[in-house]
């Protein structure tokens, strides 16, 4: 990511509770690609911390958990870590990445049969001004 600043611009919880590989063809259905080429970095699982800490309650208490990073239309990142109880999925934690990706996405999900517990999404940040030194 070389010095992008990224910042959290969405956050959605889903309550799934289908197997892993279904919950990701869900996804792709929802017009998400999954990046298998790209492992999650250190710093993108940040994100997902931060989310999973802030909506706790929300989320609950799971034994395991997989990362992964999709993309939507073009190099919209979309962070996405699934709990998981057994081989199932319970639920599914999305961050994005970018302004105004998430909404779309969450309602193809709804229209697909998830259930949406959670959602916020910011709609533009102020832009700050930078001052540079070179």
């Amino acid at each position: 990511m070389g010095g992008i600043e990224m910042r959290i611009y969405g956050i959605a919880i889903f309550e799934v509770n289908k197997d892993l590989d279904v919950a990701i063809l869900d996804l792709e259905n929802a017009g998400l690609h999954r990046l298998e080429y790209m492992e999650i970095d250190p710093d993108l699982a940040t994100y997902l911390d931060m989310a999973e800490e802030e909506f706790g309650d929300t989320l609950g208490k799971y034994r395991t958990i997989k990362d992964y990073v999709f993309e939507y239309e073009n190099e919209r990142l979309v962070l996405i870590r699934f709990f998981m109880q057994g081989k199932r999925v319970g639920k599914v934690l999305l961050v994005s990445l970018r302004a105004g990706t998430l909404r779309s996405v969450v309602k193809r999900l709804e229209n697909i049969g998830w259930n949406r517990l959670f959602m916020f999404e910011i709609k533009r940040l102020m832009r700050s001004i930078k001052y540079t030194d070179h």
